[in-house]
């Protein structure tokens, strides 16, 4: 028996059009209601997650910010900041070279954007973010009442992308790891923290083992958490990373992919 399936949201739980199809849906609640635990895994903060949780509508682990922030009902399982001095340095390095920057605490963003990214984001998380200049962690703590946990950068420009992470690392690394959940952004986050940890962390909480747990995700952020797994299952849709990282190619997020593979491997 499953006793945890761990999902990414965007790309894997929600097709394109940010929703969470019946199929899908049916399949998860049909695997809770045989004792799965079901945990959200997603680089989004608390509320931005909570329109997946909501369209589940049973209870679920958030596992938020990539790992930083784990939380159980009202328990934190974890809770772990971006240092601030690289926090600042990022910020600052980045400022005005792409097209937004957002900060993100458990509840609320930031965003600096002046252009479509600002609208994009409020709609992706069902959300109204603070529109400020976010190069200072303590002027964003005291505006959104809560500490930042990471740094988000987005840009169309795949060649800049590129550019601008291997340039980050050179600039903090060793103060805070830099990823990317997706072609179009790069994650700036806490040391230590990833997707394959938190499993680790979740399992413990919940006395059971990584080996009876399945994940689901689609991006190169998604690939030690499929490897930690149990069962790592990739999306169609997904990153050569990811694919490389599962068990099990299922189908892709607009065709019911987490569905079909439950229906393989659940007992």
């Amino acid at each position: 028996m499953l006793k945890a399936l761990f999902t990414d949201i965007d790309g894997t739980l929600f097709t394109s059009s940010l929703t969470v199809s019946e199929k899908t849906r049916d399949a998860i609640i049909r695997a809770y209601g045989k004792g799965t635990r079901i945990v959200l895994t997603s680089g989004r903060y608390i509320t931005g997650m909570k329109r997946a949780s909501e369209a589940l509508g049973i209870p679920v682990i958030f596992i938020a910010l990539n790992g930083a922030l784990i939380k159980n009902g009202n328990e934190y399982l974890i809770e772990k900041h971006i240092d601030k001095d690289a926090y600042r340095q990022a910020a600052t390095f980045l400022k005005g070279k792409a097209s937004s920057l957002i900060a993100f605490t458990e509840n609320r963003f930031a965003i600096d954007a002046d252009d479509e990214w600002y609208e994009r984001q409020n709609r992706i998380c069902n959300d109204i973010g603070i529109r400020m200049d976010i190069s200072d962690p303590d002027e964003v703590e005291r505006r959104t009442g809560e500490r930042p946990y990471k740094i988000l950068l987005k840009d169309n420009d795949k060649d800049k992308i590129l550019r601008l992470i291997n340039e980050l690392r050179n600039l903090i690394g060793g103060k805070a790891q830099v990823i990317s959940s997706g072609w179009n952004n790069i994650e700036i986050l806490p040391m230590g923290i990833d997707k394959s940890k938190a499993v680790s962390i979740v399992c413990r909480k919940l006395g059971i083992k990584a080996e009876e747990t399945i994940a689901f995700g689609d991006w190169d952020n998604d690939a030690g958490m499929l490897r930690r797994a149990g069962i790592g299952v990739a999306m169609a849709n997904g990153s050569e990373e990811a694919k490389k990282s599962a068990d099990f190619i299922t189908l892709s997020n607009d065709e019911d992919g987490i569905a079909f593979a439950l229906e393989r491997f659940s007992e």
